[in-house]
């Protein structure tokens, strides 16, 4: 296993590190998105969602039954690719990890992370004056929400501000979203009703106050 620590500090333009959490965010969720290839309603609304991201692509992973995972800018994903987790050390330091059976994914997902023209742009729509999906619009919260909470002070007991914050999983059907994050290493899952007009999120797993802190901040 090869693992790689890497310090991003921009002291000189603070306002960089929160556009930097946001796009590392994105990247973390593009990396861990997956649904079921067997199922067909599924099948199509993950394509059809992945479509919705520049320079992404759904592929097929065969473990004991075929997964579909993403393909973003060149990169595969897949659950054994590469795992990653930052830390905000203050208001402008971000440590981040990454760990991977290959250097190469890691290389390749530093330059991801690192590089302003690989941004990760979503809920794109080819028809003009389109509504971004609710899917994105539910993880555009959710990256927000994160965000926010690195900038609490570490006393507040909502704070992620020197926590070690990950995407462990995300697992996509037709009818709803599985979220799963860790905090410091304790499982947080969330799950996600993009089609709903009201109660869209919900705590599925974890007693943490930063889980409901987060859930609270997307319901607003």
């Amino acid at each position: 296993m090869v693992i790689e620590e890497v310090r991003f500090d921009f002291e000189e333009f603070r306002r960089y590190a929160d556009d930097f959490i946001y796009n590392l965010l994105k990247l973390m969720i593009i990396s861990k998105m997956n649904s079921t290839f067997k199922d067909i309603s599924s099948r199509q609304y993950f394509v059809n969602l992945i479509q919705q991201i520049d320079c992404c692509e759904a592929y097929i992973v065969k473990y004991g039954q075929p997964i579909l995972y993403t393909k973003y800018r060149g990169m595969e994903f897949s659950d054994q690719k590469i795992t990653s987790q930052f830390v905000r050390v203050n208001d402008h330091t971000i440590d981040v990890t990454m760990e991977s059976v290959f250097e190469e994914f890691i290389k390749s997902f530093d330059i991801l992370a690192s590089t302003t023209a690989s941004r990760v742009n979503w809920g794109i729509d080819v028809r003009k004056d389109s509504n971004i999906n609710p899917f994105f619009e539910l993880l555009d919260s959710f990256v927000h929400a994160v965000q926010r909470l690195t900038l609490l002070d570490k006393n507040n007991a909502d704070s992620l501000m020197g926590k070690r914050f990950s995407i462990k999983n995300i697992h996509i059907t037709r009818q709803s979203t599985h979220l799963e994050f860790l905090v410091d290493g304790q499982m947080n899952i969330l799950r996600l009703y993009p089609s709903k007009k009201k109660g869209k999120v919900e705590t599925l797993f974890g007693n943490s106050s930063i889980a409901g802190a987060i859930v609270s901040l997307m319901k607003q």
